[in-house]
């Protein structure tokens, strides 16, 4: 298994991952996932294939839409790091002072309804497709993809 970088990068990945990879080449570097789950959002958009890796603290998706390469990432260790600071487990404010002094100024919200009652919150930035999923007003995870040139053309890192 390859070493992962724990700084984050938007719109690229997670050295050495980047997104568009294929899922052989994403595997060869992280080595067999502990879960694969497969779900269809739309039936447009095709399956979406998940791979976690519980002792990294990361999840990888490919997506059949754009031929099966890597999508997005999702990370939930406090260890990683967003422009050298350390966002999980922020408070609500906290993070978001933070990613404004980012200049990442683009946050939008919603709530999510969940079947144990957890308060779940999405904030995410379209600008660095970023979404920064919150529970009970604290950051629990961090799940980016690269940035599209317009609304359908995406800008895979080379």
């Amino acid at each position: 298994m390859a070493q992962i970088e724990k700084e984050i990068k938007a719109g690229i990945g997670l050295d050495p991952i980047k997104f568009g990879m294929l899922k052989a080449d994403v595997k060869n570097l992280l080595g067999e996932p502990d879960e694969i789950d497969t779900h269809t959002e739309t039936e447009d958009e095709g399956n979406t294939e998940s791979w976690h890796y519980d002792g990294l603290e990361l999840s990888v998706s490919f997506e059949e839409i754009d031929d099966m390469r890597l999508f997005s990432i999702a990370v939930s260790g406090e260890d990683y790091e967003f422009q050298g600071k350390k966002l999980i487990g922020l408070s609500k404010p906290d993070m978001i002072n933070e990613l404004k002094a980012l200049s990442i100024d683009d946050l939008q919200s919603e709530e999510w309804a969940t079947e144990d009652h957890t308060k779940q919150e999405l904030v995410f930035s379209e600008n660095h497709s970023m979404n920064f999923w919150l529970e009970d007003d604290e950051l629990s995870e961090i799940q980016w993809g690269p940035v599209f040139e317009d609304e359908d053309t995406i800008a895979w890192p080379e």
